[in-house]
């Protein structure tokens, strides 16, 4: 063979398709970051999307179901809990509180009854039936307004000791604690330690478990990386608050209210506001803005936006906040369908 045809690549050769290859490969590895810069960008997005929605809809059910008073708004109502505070007061179906300055909010909230709130966002409470728990209907007229109450049941359905009913039918309805509920075989005899329910109700009358839900923001359970994110919580009568959504930063609240008996909102203000605190009864519709922000501070760019919740009067202007968390605004106006039928 001769020499001259058993030559390899020369050294030029060797370094074009080196050049070559480095080209393609920076190219691929270019792809495979702007890929997954752009994947995680649109699960934090996604996340943060989630939260908004799961912190709406949790709000919601709670309060399209706020006030239940039976087959009519129009009923005459006793409250037999024998306590207006914040737990008891049924006689209104919602009832909020307006964070004015550090730890202080109006009017005043028990930290008792709601623990360790986030400063500079709302606290709201809403008076609802609670659809986990089973119903009942009468099935003998009560004997007196102050009788044990009769009613059918369906298997093993029971009511424990201490919580909260409301019996009612078309003219009244009344709020009570449980002290017995004793089975029988189809039927359970209700007990309410006497209290006067206004009227013995008649067969056929409702029982439905009641409760007040209270939402607000407060620091998570949870710390990461050093860094304890707020979270929406949610406490429902006397049992412990429950931590509902991380990253929930800030909610405000504004309160429809009407003024002339029309059944239409006249206008939207704070829970401070006279023409609302002194009687929650007018509230008829309730909007809510809620600021979310991602678990972790990952975002490119600092948000140096501003967050205008609900009305920039009314509600708050929040930010710039100049760190890398990312965040996203969310707005729902809900009616209180029990308090407009």
């Amino acid at each position: 063979m001769k020499r001259h045809n058993a030559r390899g690549f020369s050294v030029i050769e060797l370094m074009v398709a080196m050049t070559i290859g480095l080209i393609l490969i920076g190219g691929a590895l270019s792809v495979l970051y702007s890929s997954k810069v752009t994947y995680n960008e649109n699960e934090r997005v996604g996340r943060l999307q989630e939260s908004g929605r799961a912190a709406v809809e949790l709000m919601l059910r709670d309060l399209r179901a706020g006030g239940f008073r039976g087959c009519s708004a129009n009923t005459l109502f006793t409250n037999a809990l024998g306590s207006t505070d914040v737990l008891s007061n049924f006689a209104v179906p919602a009832q909020g509180f307006d964070y004015q300055s550090a730890a202080t909010w109006s009017p005043t909230v028990s930290t008792t009854i709601v623990p360790s709130p986030r400063d500079g966002s709302d606290i709201f409470a809403i008076r609802t039936t609670r659809l986990s728990s089973p119903t009942f209907t009468t099935n003998t007229s009560m004997a007196s307004a102050t009788a044990d109450i009769s009613v059918d049941v369906n298997g093993s359905d029971s009511v424990p000791t201490g919580s909260n009913l409301m019996i009612s039918d078309c003219s009244a309805a009344a709020v009570f604690s449980v002290s017995a509920f004793t089975a029988g075989t189809g039927t359970a005899t209700i007990g309410h330690s006497n209290t006067d329910l206004g009227i013995p109700f008649p067969v056929g009358a409702r029982v439905v478990p009641v409760d007040t839900v209270i939402y607000y923001i407060r620091d998570s359970g949870t710390t990461r990386n050093g860094v304890t994110n707020p979270s929406l919580w949610r406490k429902v009568g006397n049992a412990a608050p429950q931590e509902l959504i991380e990253g929930v930063e800030n909610m405000q609240i504004l309160y429809g209210i009407d003024t002339d008996g029309d059944r239409l909102v006249n206008s939207y203000v704070k829970a401070s506001d006279a023409s609302v605190s002194a009687n929650w009864n007018r509230v008829i519709s309730i909007s809510i803005g809620l600021l979310i922000r991602s678990i972790e501070p990952n975002s490119i760019m600092p948000d140096k936006q501003q967050y205008t919740l609900l009305d920039s009067a009314l509600g708050a202007v929040v930010g710039p906040f100049n760190d890398r968390y990312q965040r996203t605004l969310y707005t729902t106006t809900v009616t209180l369908r029990n308090t407009t039928s």
